[in-house]
Formats: structure tokens, C-alpha cells, sequence
């Protein structure tokens, strides 16, 4: 019996960033509650690491800082000496521990990338997705996969030395590379290219749609808004063509909002160092 099959009309093409994120979220959730989950509790435990950071004292203890140059000078002295006597099987042995606790680090990295980008790819098809059918996926490509992310570092690097703007525009134009590794089978640098040609003359609504609402959380979400929103941009940048709709103004102002107030915070920072070294200097000429 011949197989029948009903062609739907493709989704209207979605430029605001918010939406695109917003219709992931309610997608990943319909199509792959499992996967939303994992990547919730993910994202839930991140944030939870995250905020004992928050209370820390950046400026360190009071006393450290009234310290004069010489204590200082023997302080460090003596670091540099109790670290000259340690024999080197320790710095060998210290260092292979270190090597094996990057090495699964970055595997870790690897496999929960993989497990969104194979769940993106299902989803821009409008398919349904388990957690179990994700990772048996990523494992069973881990090294075409891995490859993928290899080559897109290397090129975002090689992008990031021609002044650093064209590299942070070629991630974004990257970042649908492992998508089309699992829904295309692109090997490498067929990945990365088709990537570039899906997002070309939409990199700043590919990379609001992936940071509007990371950015209001304040990183929150990172994890859990990944797959559905490079699905849904993945669907409708294919569904698109080569001619892509301008880029929405709130695509604009969360491009140009968070360099604003980065610029703010470090003439803020600046301001206060140079006023907090100024008060040392006047409070050292008084004990004189």
C-alpha cells in the first residue's frame, strides 16, 4: 500500500526574537517534555552553583588590604618557594589529573550540546523526542559530532583575529552547525557551511532569538531554551530560502542594550578603582 503523506503549510516566517524563543519553549515541551526536563533540572542546578558567587567579597579581606609593600614582597616569596619545592612526580601526576578532569569536562559539554541539537533537529521537523532516543544519537555519532564542534571553534578563532566583531558574528552564523549534523548528516566543514548559508542576512535574529530571553533571566534558562529555538529557526530559515526578512528592532536593542551597559560598568569600575586608589594614596601621605 503506497505510503500517504499530508503536506502542511510552513509557519509564517517569525522575526521577533521573542517569540521565536517563546514558541521553542512551548514546542520543546509539547514535542520533548523529557528532554525540557533534563535540560530544566540542568539549568536549575547551574544557577543554584551560581549564586554563593553572588555573595562573595570581591574585595577581599580588610586586612589584605592595609598590608605594606614589604609584606606583600615576602608573602610572595614564600608562595614561590613552597611551590619550587614541590618535586616534580607531584606536578606531573597533578597535571594528569588535571588533563583527565578537562577531558570530561569537555565531553560533558559535548554530549549535552549533542543531546539539543539532535532534539532541535527533530523538532524543526515537528517530530516527537525522548531523552533516551537523544543520547543514544550523540553517542552513537559522538565523533562526527565532536569533529563539528571542533571545526566550528577553530573557524569562530580564525573569524575572532580579523578584530574580534566578524568572530562574534560568525558563531551566531555557526550555531545552527550541529543542527544540520543530525538533520542533514553534514560531516565538518559541510556542517558549518550550511550553517552559514541558512543564516545569512539573519544572524542578528538567529542571535536574538537565542539571547533575548537568556539575558532577561540573566543566563537562567541558557541550557533550556537551546532546543527548541534553534529548531524553530532552523525550520523556518530552510522554509525561507536565501531571501530572509529584515531583522526586528528588539533584535536591534538586545544587540546594542548589553554592549551599552557593558561599556557603563567598566567606566563605573574604572572610576571607582581610580577614586579607591586615590583615598590609599591621600591616607599613606597622612601616616608619613
Amino acid at each position: 500500500m503506497a505510503k500517504t503523506t499530508t503536506n502542511s503549510k510552513p509557519k509564517p516566517y517569525e522575526n521577533n526574537p521573542f517569540f521565536v524563543a517563546t514558541n521553542g519553549l512551548d514546542l520543546l515541551f509539547k514535542k520533548a517534555q523529557s528532554v525540557g526536563i533534563a535540560l530544566a533540572i540542568l539549568a536549575a542546578l547551574s544557577f543554584i552553583s551560581s549564586v554563593p558567587s553572588l555573595f562573595t567579597n570581591p574585595s577581599g579581606d580588610a586586612s589584605t588590604t592595609t598590608q605594606t609593600a614589604a609584606q606583600q614582597q615576602a608573602e610572595a616569596q614564600k608562595f614561590a618557594d613552597a611551590i619550587a619545592a614541590i618535586p616534580l612526580e607531584v606536578w606531573l601526576i597533578a597535571g594528569g589529573i588535571g588533563l583527565l578532569i578537562l577531558l570530561i569536562v569537555i565531553t560533558v559539554g559535548i554530549v549535552i550540546r549533542g543531546v539539543a541539537d539532535f532534539t532541535s533537529a527533530q523538532l524543526a521537523n515537528g517530530k516527537d523526542v525522548t531523552l533516551s532516543e537523544a543520547f543514544r544519537s550523540v553517542f552513537s555519532n559522538f565523533w562526527g559530532y565532536a569533529w563539528v564542534m571542533v571545526v566550528v571553534g577553530v573557524k569562530v578563532f580564525l573569524w575572532t583575529l580579523l578584530f574580534i566583531i566578524p568572530g562574534f558574528i560568525m558563531a551566531y552564523r555557526y550555531s545552527l552547525s550541529g543542527v544540520a549534523f543530525f538533520e542533514n548528516k553534514l560531516r565538518g566543514n559541510a556542517a558549518t557551511k550550511h550553517s552559514a548559508a541558512l543564516t545569512k542576512g539573519a544572524w542578528l535574529t538567529t542571535y536574538a532569538s537565542q539571547n533575548l530571553l537568556n539575558l532577561l533571566t540573566f543566563g537562567a534558562i541558557a541550557y533550556l531554551l537551546a532546543p527548541g529555538t534553534n529548531g524553530v529557526l532552523y525550520r523556518q530559515l530552510t522554509d525561507a530560502g536565501e531571501v530572509k526578512p529584515k531583522a526586528h528592532v528588539l533584535s536591534w536593542l538586545t544587540l546594542i542594550i548589553p554592549f551599552v551597559l557593558l561599556v557603563l560598568i567598566i567606566v563605573v569600575a574604572v572610576s571607582l578603582a581610580i577614586l579607591l586608589f586615590s583615598m590609599a594614596a591621600s591616607g599613606e601621605l597622612k601616616t608619613n
